[in-house]
C-alpha cells in the first residue's frame, strides 16, 4: 500500500514536470514610449520572450496559426484604477504559415493584406514588431488632460477543438496561448 502512495505521488510529479516544461513561455510586450502629435497617439512597444516551441512545430507541421493583438486606450479614475472605461480598441491579425518548399515561415496581416517571409522562427516576432510599431490611435475627441493609460493583450491561436474534444485543451494546451493584460503607465495626452 505505501508502494502504491509513492508510485502515484512519482507519476503526479512527473506529469506535472512534463506538463510545465511543454508550456508556452511567457510572451508579453513592453511598452518603451508614448507620443502625441496631430490627434494622433503614437505608442513605441517590442516583444519580450517567443513563441513556443511546440506551437512552431504546429506551424512547420501544417497548421496555420493567427497572432491576435489587441489594443486599448482606457481612462483611469479612481482607486487602482477601477471605473477604467474603454476609450479606442484595436486589433492587429496576423496569419503564421510554413513554406515546406522555400523552407520559410510566411506572415500575413490580415488588415493590410501584406504578406512578409522569414526563415529563423526567432525572426517572427521582429517582423511582426516591425510592420505594426508604432501603434497609432486617433484620439481627437478624447479631453487632453484626462488621465489614459494604454494596454495589449497577445493571444496566439492554432488548434480549436469543439466540445467534448475541447476539454482535453482546456487542462493541456502546449499550442495556444493567451497573455494577460499589459498595461502602460498613466499619462496625459497634452504632457506627452
Amino acid at each position: 500500500m505505501k508502494k502504491r502512495k509513492y508510485l502515484l505521488f512519482f507519476t503526479a510529479l512527473l506529469i506535472l514536470f512534463i506538463t510545465g516544461s511543454i508550456q508556452a513561455e511567457q510572451l508579453t510586450v513592453q511598452f518603451n514610449k508614448n507620443n502625441y502629435h496631430d490627434d494622433q497617439l503614437n505608442s513605441y512597444f517590442s516583444f519580450m520572450g517567443n513563441i513556443s516551441y511546440d506551437t512552431i512545430d504546429a506551424i512547420r507541421n501544417g497548421i496555420t496559426a493567427r497572432v491576435i493583438l489587441t489594443f486599448q486606450l482606457l481612462k483611469s479614475g479612481g482607486v487602482f484604477r477601477s471605473g477604467k472605461r474603454i476609450v479606442r480598441e484595436k486589433t492587429e491579425i496576423f496569419t503564421i504559415s510554413y513554406d515546406v518548399w522555400e523552407n520559410g515561415f510566411i506572415i500575413s496581416d490580415i488588415d493590410k493584406k501584406n504578406e512578409f517571409r522569414v526563415t529563423r522562427p526567432s525572426d517572427i516576432l521582429i517582423k511582426i514588431n516591425e510592420v505594426i510599431n508604432p501603434l497609432s490611435l486617433s484620439v481627437p475627441s478624447i479631453n487632453k488632460k484626462q488621465k489614459l493609460f494604454l494596454r495589449v493583450k497577445i493571444k496566439i491561436q492554432t488548434i480549436k477543438l469543439y466540445p467534448p474534444f475541447g476539454i482535453f485543451l482546456f487542462f493541456f494546451d502546449p499550442w495556444n496561448y493567451e497573455s494577460k493584460w499589459v498595461n502602460t503607465k498613466v499619462f496625459i495626452l497634452q504632457e506627452l
